[in-house]
């Protein structure tokens, strides 16, 4: 089961990468001096990518590196930037960042005097803060030029314009989505900054006390009939088996609980009804919510809706089961979200009104188990993967569940 992706991860997660970050730093003249590993990606059929804090030195000059390798085919046309190499009989592509070959934008974009330049209209460089970047399929960047902030969404060729309609599309609509300024730039969508704070803070205070199922549920309403006509994308749950493999390759220790669990989801998942096809969000967790104390209205505390790129038809508890199981899990983030658990279970008692509980609990334990694999980039308690498995296992373990109970064998 594991077979090539198995040894991909095992040789970008090992001790051995010094070469293969030498190549990527030559052709710039830069040799490494030494390395960390910030975190491996494992993506189930579309490789493994690996991130690197590197020490580099030219003569005797110091700088700071950061390297990715991936086993990734890179696209055509890929810049010169971008090394193709072998190591241990493994194809890989490394480049420094930002020269990701798959975000084309990214260099323009981590540049403050280009973005100081072409967004603000300003000779002085802009302050640029990396929100997030998952190496080949999109960053975001903060960009502070005075009291103006706006946020710099960079995606695949030829991907902005698609999003920069998806955003106005539910603009229009009403919902508190970020407003595109202008048209994209270079394959990067710039958007505004919404008011408002993370609901994750909202949880680690109170448990998002001020949030009901209602406010969720309110907001998923307003999404319009014309995101149906919007590509689909496969729900978490519906490629449960593809994320137990990642999960299988993480925690390989546990690789059998973990294809009798991803089978018991399967057929869970086949055997429960998930409701009419409708407009969704499609990554709806705590991330992608803002909340403020100020606001009050259809959407409750809610401020903001972030990340909709993947906006279209689906199933509304694959939206619900998200949100759930991202809750659940985040005491393993950090011990400060000791108040998740209970609000998780709260959001899960209010969404039963809305869809079939059984096709609720199923999903949620396989938007869980596609965490597990996460579990082990750098950072947070040890055992974490393990207690996500645990969890997945918890949304399963309902008597309503039989046969896919007898996958677990926990069925007397």
């Amino acid at each position: 089961m594991a077979g090539p992706e198995q040894e991909a991860v095992a040789l970008l997660s090992g001790t051995g990468m010094g070469p293969v970050l030498e190549a990527a730093l030559s052709p710039a003249g830069l040799s490494v001096q030494r390395w960390t590993r910030r975190r491996v990606h494992h993506r189930p059929g579309a490789g493994v990518t690996a991130v690197f804090d590197v020490v580099a030195l030219s003569g005797a000059r110091r700088a700071a590196e950061v390297v990715c390798v991936s086993t990734a085919s890179p696209p055509a046309g890929t810049s010169p930037e971008a090394v193709r190499t072998r190591h241990e009989g493994v194809d890989l592509v490394a480049w420094r960042h930002p020269h990701d070959p798959w975000l084309p934008g990214l260099p323009w974009a981590s540049s403050p005097e280009a973005v100081g330049r072409e967004v603000f209209c300003s000779a002085e460089p802009a302050e640029l803060t990396e929100v997030s970047y998952r190496p080949t399929r999109r960053a975001v960047l903060r960009a502070a030029h005075g009291s103006r902030v706006r946020y710099l969404k960079v995606l695949r060729r030829d991907r902005a314009a698609a999003l920069h309609a998806r955003h106005r599309m539910l603009l229009e609509a009403g919902l508190p989505v970020p407003a595109p300024c202008g048209d994209p730039v270079r394959d990067v969508v710039v958007l505004r900054q919404l008011p408002g704070t993370p609901l994750a803070a909202a949880v680690r205070q109170d448990g998002a006390a001020a949030l009901h199922p209602e406010h969720v549920l309110a907001l998923l309403d307003a999404l319009p009939a014309a995101a149906l006509a919007l590509p689909a994308r496969a729900s978490w749950t519906d490629r449960v088996l593809d994320y137990g493999h990642a999960a299988a390759v993480a925690l390989p220790e546990e690789r059998g609980r973990i294809e009798r669990l991803a089978a018991a989801i399967d057929v869970a998942r086949r055997a429960t009804d998930p409701g009419p096809a409708v407009p969704v969000h499609g990554d709806l967790y705590e991330a992608n919510l803002l909340v403020g104390p100020a606001a009050r209205g259809t959407f409750g505390p809610v401020t903001g809706m972030l990340d909709v790129d993947a906006v279209g038809p689906g199933h509304r508890v694959d939206d619900l089961a998200c949100l759930v199981a991202h809750l659940a899990v985040l005491p393993t983030v950090h011990d400060s979200y000791g108040h998740a658990p209970a609000a998780a279970q709260r959001l899960l008692a209010g969404f039963d009104a809305a869809v079939d509980p059984a096709a609720l609990r199923v999903r949620c334990a396989g938007v869980a188990l596609s965490l597990v694999a996460g579990a082990r980039r750098s950072g947070g308690p040890p055992d974490r993967a393990r207690r996500r498995l645990e969890i997945a296992e918890g949304f399963l373990s309902s008597e309503r569940f039989s046969d896919a109970r007898r996958f677990l064998g926990t069925d007397g």
